[in-house]
């Protein structure tokens, strides 16, 4: 299944790139054009575009999290390590993002979070 994912602007492009060499479609907000989009602009852009939002952003990931709206991946990690912890969950992740409804979640090293409801 080949998904499309959008980076948010603290995300390191070296994300972007690993989901291409993946198969799948990867761009940044910066990509977009979208240099100085907020959160809420970036969360209908992915959405309009079917992709996955992608964030490091902990209040905009708390907030997509009580008012789940699109495909949200949130990040806990370090920038540098996101690629390599993105990676290897990405066999967990591709068919959870199949799922055809608004999902949020969370990967960390400990591993996946999920939630559809808001709260």
């Amino acid at each position: 299944m080949i998904l499309r994912f959008v980076c948010d602007h603290d995300v390191d492009a070296a994300v972007a790139m690993m989901l291409r060499k993946a198969g799948h479609e990867a761009w940044t907000a910066a990509d977009a054009g979208l240099y100085r989009a907020g959160d809420d602009d970036l969360t209908v852009y992915a959405d309009n575009k079917g992709a996955v939002l992608i964030s490091h952003d902990t209040e905009f990931s708390q907030r997509r999290r009580r008012n789940v709206i699109g495909k949200h991946i949130w990040l806990r990690c370090s920038e540098w390590d996101a690629a390599d912890l993105l990676r290897q969950h990405l066999p967990e992740l591709i068919p959870l993002l199949g799922i055809d409804r608004d999902l949020w979640i969370r990967v960390s090293a400990d591993g996946l979070t999920l939630s559809f409801d808001w709260k």
